[in-house]
């Protein structure tokens, strides 16, 4: 069985996202205390996993003055002319639903490992393979890895710690004169589809913004962002 969605117009994302927004008012659309998909309706469309905490059913009429605030209105008799907006046959003696509702709880997204630019990947890798005890993950070791593209190295027990990406130009960093600046970037994990698209809206909340969006790559859905420096990092559905 489908999972049920919550519906709200794209100006309340931010709300929604900041927590100033956990009720809303329905009109002749049921909905019932469960799982939940707060969709917005913007272009593309946002979709967050969120869960409605109860429903309560009362006429327009009858809504309170703290139900009214908690929905962004400045008082119950503001209310009508306010819905009306969404729904312009609404009378006072009209039936609403009053929903509560909370974003699905999702884990922070975790360090995957940081990787580094190199002209010679397989070279460097050897580098902090040896400096640092690691080995490679499985499929990376050589000379078996036909791509060595990007190659990951990975602790006694499997967990990654560092990946090398080749670049065809890698200028030599000249820190700590200012002239070329160190060159690195984070990866960070999430569970799923549903929390990357909600900690890429969190992390443009504080200031990233979006350089390259590849969630329609099935097997590994990321986005990568610059931060407010410029530095980019990436955001994907990953196992550690």
């Amino acid at each position: 069985m489908a999972i049920q969605e919550l519906r709200f117009r794209a100006a309340h994302l931010r709300a929604v996202l900041s927590g100033a927004k956990r009720i809303t008012m329905r009109f002749q659309d049921p909905v019932e205390v469960g799982p939940a998909v707060l969709v917005f309706e913007s272009e593309p469309e946002v979709r967050l996993p969120g869960v409605i905490t109860s429903v309560l059913a009362k006429t327009v009429a009858t809504v309170s003055d703290d139900e009214a605030r908690e929905d962004g209105f400045p008082g119950a008799d503001a209310v009508l002319a306010g819905l009306r907006d969404y729904y312009p046959a609404l009378e006072p003696d009209d039936e609403l639903v009053i929903v509560r509702f909370d974003i699905k709880k999702v884990t922070r997204p975790q360090r995957m490992h940081t990787a580094l630019d190199a002209e010679d990947a397989r070279g460097l890798a050897e580098f902090y393979r040896q400096l640092m005890g690691l080995q490679y993950r499985p499929g990376d070791e050589p000379p078996t890895a036909d791509d060595d593209s990007w190659l990951v190295l990975v602790d006694a027990d499997g967990r990654r710690q560092l990946a090398v990406q080749r670049a065809d130009v890698v200028p030599r960093s000249t820190w700590p004169s200012p002239e070329i600046p160190m060159q690195m970037h984070l990866d960070f994990a999430v569970p799923t589809a549903e929390a990357l698209e909600l900690h890429r809206l969190h992390a443009e909340q504080l200031g990233a913004r979006v350089l390259l969006d590849r969630t329609q790559v099935g097997s590994e859905p990321l986005y990568v962002l610059a931060d407010p420096a410029g530095h980019p990092f990436c955001l994907l559905v990953g196992v550690l």
